[in-house]
């Protein structure tokens, strides 16, 4: 199978592929505006915060109640909460303040024992910075809030080992084609009214909206590596998006609409031609409650996209013999969570069972249906309650109109695979995870794949 059919459906969280043609890289020309962007948003972070601290000094001495930088160091490195602990105080008092700086540095060193193709161990690692900003501690306004993500990938390991569609390595795949470059993936502000609802308006990285999600997400550097657990693809939700999220609480259901421009902005900060392509509109209902004394919620979620795509029954046919784009394509989606241990000393810790499913119109999405789930969480065992670990299981059945269209010259089929990992808390910084993947691929000529790999993760 050609290697670029493989990226093609692999290269996206969406899987929304443009089989007609091939990644080009960005001209210098627009490289060097969007240097130009990136440079002035960072100088205008700097001065912002060169602002910021002297104010918060002063405010601090003329109210003694607030926050001190005064803090004592963790002397111990080994209890510290982050290997830096608290920069001399400076951290409190930013915090208090309502400006948090989470830095991350992951590695990963990844190699297949099993499968056709290369079976080398390869290393690669990334950089993640969150930054979160509250309103009302700044004595702003009540509720708002400013979240930005950054990242830096490096390294040479192959995401798409043994012939798989779906990445074996979601953070060596996102951010989407920036690769050893510096990529600001969320800029976004909130708004919480109350107990009713909230607001999320801007650039959003939409694996961040995962974070708190106890088995899917986790970026590819907390929980599982496989995007199809780290960021289940749906054919209608590119990784980075531009639009807002609403909200809104009706207990017993919670309902998320939301509304975006159809296209990946993994590299856009001041995109043009917002929604020239169409709109995706999303709407989700949950339900979140008690199931034999356990926690346990469930949600579907139904997104529609106004965009047109090529007709995946014509991708190999010459232009001038293909028939208008097809417009529209949708995916209905469930979720479903039961956890059959709470830990009530350690609140928050705890695991279950995890489900996840879809069906899609299979035209012009490439993808028919999917499901994936399994077992996972934290506090697996007794005294470990800030290790995590997971079971997991996916299949994702592609589009048939495609494999026909392509059967003559290419053949495919459906993909699945199983996944297990533990990652161990050495410290509340320094985590270590081993992870081991079964893959039986999408390439029919490729053997089962067995691809293994560790990784740290530590939190300054």
């Amino acid at each position: 199978m050609p290697h670029q059919i493989s990226n093609r459906l692999g290269n996206s969280i969406s899987f929304r592929p443009n089989l007609s043609t091939q990644l080009v890289n960005i001209p210098d020309a627009r490289q060097g505006r969007t240097l130009i962007k990136r440079n002035c948003i960072c100088f205008a972070t700097g001065v912002a915060f060169l602002f910021l601290v002297p104010r918060l000094t002063f405010a601090q001495e003329a109210n003694p109640s607030l926050p001190s930088s005064a803090t004592k160091i963790d002397e111990n490195i080994l209890t510290r909460s982050t290997l830096t602990d608290d920069w001399a105080g400076a951290r409190s008092l930013l915090a208090g303040y309502g400006f948090k700086f989470d830095p991350e540095f992951t590695q990963f060193y990844q190699g297949m024992f099993a499968g056709t193709g290369p079976s080398s161990f390869e290393y690669a690692g990334r950089f993640d910075g969150f930054i979160d900003v509250d309103s009302s501690k700044l004595g702003l306004w009540e509720g708002g809030g400013l979240h930005t993500h950054m990242e830096y990938r490096y390294g040479e390991s192959d995401a798409f080992r043994g012939g798989a569609f779906l990445p074996v390595n979601t953070a060596e795949v996102l951010p989407l084609g920036a690769s050893k470059e510096f990529v600001v993936t969320s800029i976004y502000l909130t708004q919480r009214f109350g107990e009713l609802g909230s607001l999320l308006l801007g650039k959003i990285n939409v694996v961040d909206l995962l974070a708190a999600d106890p088995f899917f997400g986790g970026w590819g550097i907390l929980r599982f590596m496989n995007v199809a657990f780290v960021a289940p693809p749906t054919g209608v939700l590119p990784p980075v998006i531009y639009g807002g999220i609403v909200t809104v609480k009706t207990p017993p259901v919670k309902w998320t609409f939301m509304a975006y421009d159809p296209n990946d902005r993994t590299r856009e900060y001041w995109p043009k031609g917002l929604f020239s392509d169409g709109i995706t509109f999303s709407l989700s209902a949950s339900i979140a409650g008690k199931v034999a004394g356990r926690t346990t919620s469930f949600a579907v979620t139904g997104t529609y996209s106004t965009k047109a795509e090529t007709n995946l029954s014509e991708v190999l046919l010459p232009d001038d013999l293909r028939t208008d784009k097809k417009k529209g394509f949708y995916c209905v989606s469930f979720q479903l969570n039961h956890f059959l241990y709470e830990s009530t000393a350690h609140p928050g810790a705890g695991w279950g069972l995890f489900a996840k499913g879809g069906l899609t119109d299979g035209n012009p999405n490439p993808i028919q249906s999917f499901c994936t789930g399994g077992l996972g969480g934290k506090g697996l065992i007794p005294g470990r309650e800030q290790d995590a670990f997971g079971v997991g299981y996916f299949y994702y059945k592609f589009s048939d109109d495609l494999q026909e269209a392509v059967r003559p010259f290419i053949e495919f089929r459906d993909e699945q695979g199983l996944e297990v990992f533990y990652n161990c808390a050495l410290t509340s910084w320094l985590h270590l995870t081993a992870d081991l993947q079964v893959i039986r691929p999408a390439d029919p000529t490729r053997d089962n794949a067995v691809v293994a790999g560790i990784r740290t993760n530590i939190r300054f």
